[in-house]
């Protein structure tokens, strides 16, 4: 199994510790699985403690033998209660906090009170948006990781574009290309970070249910098995010369790569093939524009621009009021990543960022059309992280 390095830890822990000063936190409580993973390389029942200034310290609420194996944090101490936090806190000197921060976008209001009766800090303040700052900006350790995912992303495409036959079923192919996916590493899980947004590997949805919006922030929809999960692939057979969205997200070690391919059973209607010949004039025009120092917003901008001069501002990224605000998001541990790429964003891109660039054009009662590829943020530019082909014709 693949540890985090103790160095690649020791710079994220700095990192934020510089944000906890600027922000005047004495400390952070780390509990969510994602953010305990990235800081300190195990998801295990734990609770890791970052003093503004001082070494951390993760306390292993459960299996700490399996802690130690899997962490390269230094200071493990087994926890046999919360109630002990106290108590276990100060045996490393650390005692009353005047700002404890926590993760609030993420943290459930019960955990919260608790906490705040068994620690007593003066306040508990959010220390999510500091902790997805640090992770926004990746290293070349993680992007090295997710040169990798990547290549698992291609051969999902090409999966799915060997299994696509008219007749067959969206959920036969997602079946089949999560059996492949998952014989080479995938690890089955996605995770997003916004409250109630659920995803099962992504969305590989065809025909007109693609165009049906659904309680995810996706711009395809689909019917889904049931009303319990109303979203993504169904039983519904796949017909020639309609699209079929390829939008599912690799995952190893952790780390996303969200890749998008539309393909046919046969060529697409023209009104179709020419939205998604603009979806990759769109794609290769903002793949020119990502430099450092790119504010994110003027991303979108350009995006609906070119969309504009096409005649297709009503169909980009959405339709209706199921119009999406962004036309891309930042990737990395979770699906749902800083910064999004929306019209009002003001985030200047830095060397690092990881960015899903998916312009997208919805057309109801017929479909969905469009492209998604991840680019690395770079000292001059960008690089493209995955190569699946853009051919979208096949024959089946």
């Amino acid at each position: 199994m693949l540890k985090t390095p103790r160095e690649e830890l020791g710079r994220r822990i700095a990192s934020l510790q510089a944000r906890m000063a600027q922000d005047d936190i004495a400390a952070a409580l780390i509990v969510q699985n994602v953010d305990l993973y990235y800081f300190t390389g195990t998801v295990q029942q734990a609770q890791f403690l970052v003093p503004r200034d001082g070494d951390p310290v993760l306390f292993a609420r459960k299996n700490p033998e399996r802690v130690r194996e899997e962490s390269t944090v230094e200071n493990i101490v087994p926890l046999s209660s919360p109630k002990d936090l106290p108590a276990r806190c100060a045996d490393f000197g650390y005692g009353h906090f005047e700002r404890l921060g926590m993760e609030l976008d993420v943290l459930p209001v019960n955990q919260y009170f608790r906490y705040l009766k068994t620690l007593r800090p003066k306040e508990i303040v959010d220390i999510s948006p500091a902790i997805r700052a640090v992770r926004m900006v990746k290293s070349s350790y993680e992007i090295g990781l997710m040169e990798e995912v990547a290549v698992l992303a291609d051969f999902m495409v090409q999966t799915a574009r060997e299994a696509l036959k008219a007749g067959v079923t969206e959920i036969e192919i997602a079946a089949r290309v999560e059996a492949a996916a998952r014989a080479r590493g995938h690890q089955g899980l996605a995770r997003m970070r916004g409250f109630n947004q659920e995803v099962y590997w992504g969305h590989l949805v065809a025909g007109p249910d693609a165009a049906v919006p659904t309680f995810v922030d996706f711009i395809t929809g689909g019917r889904g098995l049931n009303l319990a999960f109303p979203s993504g692939s169904s039983t519904r057979p796949i017909k020639r010369h309609e699209p079929v969205v390829c939008d599912l997200c690799a995952v190893m070690y952790g780390y996303h790569v969200d890749q998008t391919r539309t393909m046919s059973v046969g060529p697409l209607p023209d009104r179709l093939k020419h939205a998604y010949d603009v979806s990759l004039v769109i794609l290769h025009a903002l793949e020119r524009m990502i430099r450092p120092g790119l504010v994110s917003g003027e991303i979108f901008g350009e995006g609906e621009r070119i969309a504009a001069s096409q005649g297709l501002a009503h169909h980009f990224m959405g339709y209706g009021s199921g119009k999406a605000s962004f036309v891309g998001h930042g990737v990395g541990l979770e699906l749902d990543e800083i910064p999004v790429l929306t019209r009002e964003a003001k985030v200047p891109l830095e060397p690092g960022m990881v960015l899903a660039v998916e312009p997208k054009f919805t057309f109801p009662g017929l479909g969905v059309v469009g492209v998604e590829d991840n680019f690395v943020v770079t000292e001059s530019g960008c690089a493209k992280l995955n190569g699946a082909s853009y051919t979208v014709e096949v024959s089946g």
